[in-house]
């Protein structure tokens, strides 16, 4: 005998909330790329002209997962578009000066050109290179981030005026009038269409060296091993860091590893896809305040001047008590309250120390998200990670009493 039908309202109410929220998530996220991709298009355009200017200068055309990650997160916060140098990063003398390293910085370093060594010429001209004041027989000097900077913004502005003259993009797709900024990028507006892209244009060397943080994720089980070591053999890129020195960045790294996630079975990115969107809409007021960013959220990679956790919490504390609130899809949302949601263990969670970063992992999201029925999260690493978040809660709520 057949078993009776579910009547119509009864199975919407099975269906959570969250559910209909990630799948407007996701409508947005063809729409997205293809914007990207258009105002990639444009900037692409005005390199190749770059390029053909002065060949030290290279077009990186493999950034197709940067459309990913963009229709990936609600924010419209910059995205880099990295110009690599046609350099060869291992024949250039990696100098690390002393008492600037630290856990809480990243790596920096000066790039010498050796007094040995065949292919540097382009490399040691005044425009991007001092001479090392220093008797040392290995160095020439240095390649200077401030000089290869002012020396791309000269390139970008001839390369746009030539693009617009010739027609090569439409009129009105591009304002550099930002280019007079001075900063350790070159940032661009660019349209596409109805949506304008800010993109940060940063000249990278790239060079084959591992990153020791990164390698521990080797270990991680679930992550395809093949795949997580064909990231990793691409090294690192250093990026301007200050007028003189270098630094070393991972975002190119981070950003292919965000799109392995998204070729495995589970939630990974739909929980970062629905933190993304709550914190840009109700946590950063729209973009307008300051919080975090698509990078924090990514591999937990909570750093940056400026950082208020403390303030940031208080909009968690918030978004866990009402979390209805912070979705702004249709009318439907709007009524009466739902009452809190917060017990006295998960309050204690959302009031621990703002100033560590370290309770800032993937755990205490997925208590979160889990806690509020968004994602019933199977993993028994994360399980067991979200238990030791819990475990520092009780040990911090012992050491108040």
């Amino acid at each position: 005998m057949p078993a009776p039908a579910v009547p119509t309202s009864a199975m919407a109410v099975q269906v959570p909330l969250w559910h209909h929220y990630l799948q407007a998530i996701r409508s947005r996220e063809a729409p997205r790329a293809q914007d990207f991709q258009r105002a990639e298009n444009v900037l692409l355009t005005v390199l190749e002209r770059v390029h053909a200017l002065d060949p030290r200068f290279i077009v990186d055309y493999s950034r197709g997962l940067e459309a990913f990650q963009f229709a990936l997160r609600s924010s419209e916060d910059p995205l880099d578009m990295e110009v690599p140098l046609w350099v060869d990063a291992e024949a250039l003398l990696i100098e690390e000066p002393e008492a600037t390293q630290s856990e809480d910085v990243p790596e920096v370093c000066r790039l010498g050109v050796p007094r040995e060594g065949a292919g540097l010429e382009r490399w040691t001209t005044d425009d991007i290179f001092t001479a090392s004041s220093e008797s040392d027989a290995k160095c020439r000097g240095h390649i200077v981030p401030s000089k290869v900077l002012c020396v791309l913004k000269d390139l970008l502005v001839a390369a746009i005026v030539h693009c617009k003259h010739h027609s090569l993009i439409r009129p009105g797709s591009l304002n550099a009038a930002s280019l007079r900024e001075e900063q350790l990028h070159l940032s661009l507006l660019v349209s596409s269409g109805w949506r304008t892209i800010n993109f940060h244009v940063v000249p990278v060397v790239r060079r084959k060296l591992g990153v020791p943080a990164l390698e521990g994720a080797q270990q991680m089980p679930g992550f395809p091993e093949g795949s997580l070591r064909r990231i990793l053999s691409q090294g690192v890129d250093l990026v301007p860091a200050s007028t003189q020195l270098w630094r070393t960045s991972t975002d190119y790294l981070l950003t292919r590893l965000l799109g392995e996630l998204g070729s495995l079975q589970g939630h990974r990115l739909d929980s970062l896809s629905i933190l993304d969107r709550v914190n840009h809409e109700s946590w950063r007021d729209g973009g307008q305040t300051d919080g975090l960013t698509f990078g924090h959220l990514k591999r937990n990679l909570l750093q940056g001047s400026g950082l208020d956790l403390g303030a940031i919490y208080q909009r968690v504390e918030g978004f866990a008590s009402q979390p209805e609130a912070a979705l702004r899809i249709h009318a439907t949302h709007l009524g009466r309250s739902p009452p809190p949601r917060i017990g006295s263990g998960l309050k204690a969670l959302l009031q621990l120390p703002a100033s560590d970063p370290t309770y800032w992992a993937t755990a205490y999201f997925d208590v979160l998200l889990d806690k509020f029925q968004v994602l019933n999260i199977q993993d028994k690493d994360r399980i067991s990670a979200m238990q030791s978040i819990f475990q520092k809660t009780r040990t911090l709520g012992g050491q108040e009493s």
